[in-house]
């Protein structure tokens, strides 16, 4: 029994040895090319770019949503009002384009095209036109149909996946998004120079899709902690300790991103926190679940309660009043 696991092992080290020097000449960089490639729109795969590329925000531009364009190529007169929707397959593969409007004065000189995202991977052919009016076209080359926009970096061709950063001077992160196959996946959280949140926020498909949470600005630490500096009195807050540490362990450093996030886990060791501002829920780009607020105290303003959009419950709360219903029992 060994000696075959032995001979199993070895047998696929020679196959993938002789795969490795034919697909992709002995060559690491095609490897790690190839295996980009293959998994671009995978969140899960180990070292996808989703995983484990970072690009600067400055350079993502945004293409928008597939659309058919009528182009009446006659010189003296020009139609308009044409309207054409796709119908797709449940992958959102292109498969026919369906005139809601045939609008009015097109020649027999008109050309279709498709525009925004990916908007080269189609080919329209012969727009068939009665009268003034566009009653079909035939579609030659067919792909997927983008119903909303994409993003792209830099001048790449295909959607962007990945994780993109906007930073501050010190190089502290300002805004941080995951993208996936064009569209925000993940985490898109926005950060204070100083490396304390202000907004973090989940999507799933470019769609609101879990918890979105706004903090203020100022740290709260536990209650009744005490700084004690020179051992003689009590000298400021949580925050200004772990800020005092940093500057010892970093020096001319301090304030970097690097000093910034060693003041912030410590922060966080030591029970410090922010109190959050705004709590919502989300579910497929709908509010469903609690929405709450709070003021700087943690003290509840509001709570409202949703279902796929429709707020069925509401209450606030202030030093005067409190005020509830529940829309069931109104219907």
């Amino acid at each position: 029994m060994r000696k075959l696991i032995i001979i199993t092992l070895v047998i696929c080290l020679v196959f993938f040895g002789f795969a490795f020097l034919i697909l992709f000449e002995a060559s690491v960089d095609n490897t790690l090319k190839w295996w980009a490639s293959y998994s671009r729109n995978s969140s899960s795969l180990p070292y996808s770019p989703y995983k484990i590329r970072k690009e600067d925000s400055a350079y993502i531009r945004i293409e928008e949503a597939n659309q058919i364009k009528f182009i009446d190529k006659h010189l003296f007169w020009k139609g308009t009002g044409a309207i054409a929707l796709p119908e797709l397959t449940k992958s959102g593969k292109l498969v026919n384009l369906i005139m809601q409007s045939g609008g009015e004065g097109y020649s027999d000189e008109v050309e279709a095209i498709v525009t925004g995202s990916m908007g080269n991977t189609f080919n329209i052919g012969k727009v068939r036109v009665n009268n003034g009016k566009i009653s079909g076209l035939d579609i030659i080359k067919t792909s997927e149909w983008n119903l909303t926009p994409l993003a792209f970096w830099g001048d790449e061709d295909l959607p962007f996946s990945g994780t993109t950063e906007k930073k501050f001077p010190n190089g502290q992160v300002m805004i941080q998004k995951q993208y996936l196959s064009g569209k925000i996946h993940g985490k898109w959280t926005m950060f204070k120079s100083n490396g304390l949140k202000v907004f973090s926020k989940d999507f799933v498909q470019g769609k609101r899709h879990g918890t979105h949470i706004f903090w203020f600005d100022e740290p709260q630490q536990p209650e009744n902690y005490q700084y004690i500096k020179d051992k003689k009195r009590i000298q400021g807050t949580l925050w200004l300790e772990v800020n005092e540490k940093a500057k010892e362990k970093f020096g001319r450093e301090y304030g970097s991103a690097e000093s910034n996030e060693y003041a912030v886990n410590l922060f966080r060791k030591k029970q410090g926190y922010q109190q959050v501002r705004l709590l919502e829920h989300w579910d497929n780009n709908k509010k469903h679940g609690l929405f709450e607020g709070f003021d700087r105290f943690g003290n509840k303003t509001f709570k409202d309660e949703f279902k796929y959009g429709l707020r069925v419950k509401h209450r606030t709360f202030d030093k005067t009043k409190t005020i509830s219903f529940d829309r069931k029992k109104e219907g």
